[in-house]
């Protein structure tokens, strides 16, 4: 939920900090989960179903505070879950290789807190 301009009650002046991992699994409201893929300085590149398909999509770290939170959805069970959706309903080929690559590193990351 975005904050309400007219909201005098609070004040934002710190930045939302990018405290994730790749690897990490994340959760929204709807309770649908995503995995990091990709962690820059200040944006992180998450793998979710968006559309009906599963794509990869870019995030700045107050949409993911704004939006995400953190799961407590085992990695391996996730990266077959959305694998599997991916199979059913159809995958970018940018997401597909995102996959792949955690996949192949054949171990959960270090999970931080994304409000820690």
């Amino acid at each position: 939920m975005a904050k309400d301009p007219t909201d005098r009650s609070t004040v934002d002046f710190i930045a939302p900090a990018l405290h994730v991992t790749c690897g990490q699994v994340l959760m929204d409201r709807q309770r649908h989960i995503a995995i990091v893929a990709k962690r820059g300085r200040d944006c992180a590149h998450l793998v979710r179903v968006k559309s009906g398909v599963l794509r990869l999509t870019r995030h700045s770290a107050g949409e993911l505070v704004e939006d995400w939170s953190d799961a407590d959805y085992p990695f391996e069970r996730a990266l077959s879950k959305l694998l599997e959706l991916g199979k059913q309903h159809g995958i970018t080929d940018a997401a597909r290789a995102a996959l792949e690559k955690l996949d192949r590193t054949g171990r959960e990351p270090v999970q931080h807190r994304l409000f820690g």
